[in-house]
Parts: C-alpha cells; structure tokens; sequence
C-alpha cells in the first residue's frame, strides 16, 4: 500500500520549523513495510499546484495530512490557518481516489470540527504511530467505518525501533533556513498552566527516551549531516530535571561539539546550568509568562517573581543569552500588575522578549473551564483581563516602542521575515533572538 504524508505547515515565523510529528508517522509507516513518500509544503511555492503533482506522479491509496498549528497566535492580528488547510484538502480530495486521514496536533485540539470541515474519511487524535497502522490494517481489510475520529492513547513507551529517519524531508534545508534541527526527548507535561494544550495533547504524564537515543539520534545528525546546533522541543526542559541531566551528561560522554537550547522553567540551580554549558547549552527560552505574582497565580505557575529573578541573575554571570516568553493580559492582569512586569522585564536585563497580547483559549484547558468557554470554536478567541482590555494594545505600543530585541506579533514589533531569511543565508544557526540585543 502507498501512503502520501502531507506536512502542511507553512508558517516560518521566526523560522520554518522541521515538522518532527509528520516525520515520526512517516518513520512508523516505513518500519511497518509500507511504501511511503513526502509532501511538505513548508519550502512550496504553490502548495496546492504541487500537492497535485505528487499525488497525480505517487498515486498513494491513503494521503496522511498533519497539521501543526490551529493559527498564528497572534492577537490583535491574529490568522486562522482554516481555509488554507480546506484549499489543500480539496486538492486530495479531487485528485485520485486516495483515503483521507487527518492527525497532528491542531487536529488533537478540534478534531470533530476539523473532520467535518476538511472532509477527512478519518482522524486521529493523539498519537498516530500505532493508532494509524491499525487503521490500515482495517483498510486492508475492507472492514472499516469511515467518517470518525479515532481517539488514540497515549503510547506508554516512545523508545521507538529507530528514531524519526526524516528520508524526503529536505534536513539540509531545515538547518540552513531553520538554524537548527528538533529533538523530542519527553512528551506529556506534569504542569497546569491554565492557558496551555500540552496536557490535552500529550498527556499530564511524562513519557521519557532513554538519554542515549536521544544522543544517538542527535550524533547521527551531527556526523552525516554536519547538524551542530539543536533545539529540544519538550514542554519545559529543565523538568524533571534529574533525566535532563542525563541526558546533558551523555551528550558530554560522547564529545559532540553541539549548541543547542529549549524551553526552560526559569527555576534552575547554578550547578544545573553549569552541567548545561558543559554540554553546549547556547541559550535558554524561558517560559516566564507574566513578571508579577498576581498573574503568575493567574496563569497557575509553580514559580515565582524571585525566582525568574534568581534565573536571570545566574544566565547573566555565566554569560547565557536568554528570552522571556511573555503572555501580556492573562489572568488577574491590571495596569499595576502590567507596569511591574515591564519594569521587572527590564531589570532583569534579558536578550530578547517574545511577548504574545492575550491568551489565546482552546478547549480542555484550565482556563476555558474557568470561563466557562469549553465551547470555544477554531475562530482564534482570546482573553484579556477586562481591567485592561481597553488600555492593553495602546500601552503595550509604547511600551516596546524604544525597546531593542522586544519581538510581539501581533503588534508586528521585531517581525522582519526579510531580514531573517537574509540571517540565515549568510549561515547564522540557533535562535534568532540571540541575536536581537
């Protein structure tokens, strides 16, 4: 049996991103036996017109369609990705007599509603690398009810035969334009951050690689494909942080002559990020959301002011260059929580700021059963804290007017795709904002 499997991201804000998920399907599909080949729409110029040709030149029996993202984000500008997902489908579906199944993590979040807008013949929410060969096997059998969405558990152990093989996708390409290549190394998350679909998607448990697959796939990139900077996808790196130091530990054990970063609680010890540098820590994307505890309780963080504080004054001594990923507007957020978050922002002096304006609400997350919002559709909606709502967007302009390295979306402040693509032709890698300041 032949099976197409479609990436269909296209967002490259700040950088396209190497889609890991569609490529841990594909990796399934080809230890199983199957005949598989790639469409990834990321480096397209006509998505459509090619997603056409491949499946006119593969004719596969059953198109897999990932998709990534639900929208940009990106309040008061925010872009639903619906219809470009609806124009792509079409295409598959008007095009041969290929079997259609949807999955990804946009899907995981409104999987009926994306099943019936996408006309898919089947969806898999959660994860597919064993859900979606054991629909084939009833596709094979012609014993199969179409038009549903199946519901896949967790998979207890992810130490998978092999890890992700990513044949079709263009690696190279994702390292030169991308400036790193990803590293899943646990999924699920232990934390209830109100705003947050990692629960919802991966579960609240943690299911961990052993720390020498990982290195192992990490070393294979770095010694067939010249990859030296990496970026760890997890949810918060830093925890638990015993099986990150294991995994730092091996990659130490091995010499690779790495850079890498991820997303990190900013609640670390110094012997932590010393055992970090030790093994080519580059940065850390610090995951602070608010700067005042009133919104800290609000967006359920296990931290506090003084912590980030602590965080940032150890990056600072050792010379790491870091980011706060902020979420302006949350919970609890008034004028005084606000002022003291920019004013504790620039105290603690970081390399650059993301700052996204309001929380985008999903279903199943902490803070749409708060709202009473579980009905919440694919439109993006947002929440601002109505003791703001009228001030935020005005205040925030100023606010990051004379500010270096502040990058907000929705505002358009610090996005300047040109610039980046341009960075990353003369062969800047890791994270674009390290260079912001």
């Amino acid at each position: 049996m032949k099976i197409l499997v479609v990436a269909a991201n296209r967002e490259k804000f700040p950088d396209p991103v190497f889609p890991l998920g569609a490529s841990y399907i594909a990796n399934s599909l080809e230890l199983a036996g199957y005949s598989v080949d790639i469409f990834d729409a990321n480096f397209s110029e006509n998505p459509q017109d090619d997603l056409k040709q491949k499946l006119t030149d593969f004719n596969p029996e059953v198109v897999a369609f990932s998709i990534r993202n639900v929208d940009n984000n990106a309040f008061p500008k925010a872009t639903s990705y619906l219809d470009y997902y609806k124009s792509m489908t079409k295409v598959i579906k008007e095009t041969g007599n290929s079997l259609l199944v949807v999955g990804g993590s946009a899907f995981t979040i409104f999987p009926e509603y994306f099943l019936q807008e996408l006309q898919a013949d089947f969806g898999i929410s959660g994860e597919g690398e064993y859900a979606f060969l054991k629909l084939l096997d009833e596709i094979k059998t012609g014993v199969f009810e179409k038009n549903k969405v199946i519901y896949s558990d967790s998979i207890k152990d992810i130490n998978f035969e092999h890890f992700p093989s990513r044949n079709g996708f263009d690696v190279e390409k994702y390292f030169q334009m991308g400036g790193c290549i990803n590293i899943q190394m646990k999924r699920g998350c232990a934390f209830d951050c109100s705003y947050c679909t990692y629960p919802s998607i991966e579960g609240h448990c943690y299911r961990m690689r052993e720390p020498k697959k990982i290195v192992d796939e990490i070393q294979y990139w770095y010694e067939t494909k010249g990859v030296t900077h990496y970026f760890f996808v997890d949810s918060v790196f830093n925890h638990p942080e015993e099986y990150a130091l294991e995994v730092i530990n091996e990659i130490v054990k091995r010499k690779l002559d790495i850079k890498w970063s991820g997303f990190f609680a900013p609640i670390f010890s110094e012997t932590f990020v010393d055992a970090c540098l030790s093994a080519g820590l580059a940065s850390m994307d610090l995951g602070t959301d608010a700067f005042s505890n009133v919104t800290l309780k609000g967006f359920h963080k296990f931290f506090t002011v003084d912590d980030i504080f602590r965080s940032c004054e150890i990056c600072t001594r050792k010379g790491i260059k870091f980011n706060h990923s902020m979420i302006f507007g949350g919970p609890g957020e008034t004028m005084d929580t606000l002022k003291e978050t920019i004013r504790n922002i620039d105290l603690s002096n970081p390399t650059s700021v993301i700052g996204f304006i309001g929380v985008r609400v999903y279903p199943n997350t902490p803070i749409a059963k708060e709202l009473g919002w579980d009905d919440v559709g694919i439109e993006p909606v947002f929440y601002v804290s109505p003791d703001v709502q009228d001030t935020l967007v005005d205040y925030l302009k100023e606010v990051v007017e004379n500010r270096r390295g502040w990058i907000v979306p929705g505002l358009d402040k610090g996005v300047n795709m040109a610039l980046f693509e341009r960075m990353r032709k003369r062969g800047i890698k890791g994270q674009l904002w390290e260079k912001m300041s």
